[in-house]
């Protein structure tokens, strides 16, 4: 080592290829869910949001933020942007909605979890202000309640399958096996 000092090696962290082709196919199903929109002002309304959701609920609140974020992006691009710049601050506010999401099931179960999604979802509607003024902005939260209901249903729906399907379990004489 130089000069007698030691320095440490930290051994770098791999983010595991099923991670990111997880967060990658939930993305590309976010813009599959763009192409669904919900009648509202905006038009950027839509199935957006569910994969990020069910990312926060069956796998991690990182995956959920993540693809929460992408999810917005890509609904804000399918649709031209009709908020400009104001999508980046949206698309954070989403990453935020999937990372308490996620926290929230893990911590409290999966009915919390959509609660804290539809909650802090609709909550996002002060972030068109600066476009639509606040009685625009305000007009915009029962469109976001709707959506946001819809999609954390979905996305609950989709997780209890999901984990119903990759924990079976078998019973065999008296005892209960569960393999993960």
């Amino acid at each position: 080592m130089n000069g007698g000092t030691k320095r440490t090696m930290r051994k770098r962290e791999k983010i595991p290829t099923a991670r990111i082709a997880r967060i990658s196919v939930l993305s590309a199903l976010c813009v599959l869910g763009a192409s669904i929109p919900f009648p509202s002002p905006v038009g950027t309304i839509a199935f957006d949001s569910m994969p990020g959701f069910f990312a926060a609920f069956s796998f991690s609140p990182v995956e959920g933020a993540t693809v929460s974020l992408i999810g917005h992006l890509a609904t804000a691009f399918v649709h031209g942007s009709p908020l400009g710049i104001l999508h980046l601050p949206i698309a954070l506010g989403m990453g935020v909605t999937g990372w308490t999401a996620g926290l929230a099931r893990r911590r409290f179960g999966l009915i919390p979890g959509a609660a804290v999604a539809i909650i802090v979802n609709t909550l996002l509607f002060p972030l068109a202000m600066p476009v639509y003024g606040w009685g625009g902005a305000l007009s915009l939260a029962p469109f976001l309640l709707v959506a946001s209901v819809l999609n954390s249903i979905a996305a609950a729906f989709c997780s209890k399958a999901a984990d119903s399907a990759l924990r079976p379990t078998w019973k065999t004489s008296s005892k209960t096996i569960e393999h993960d």
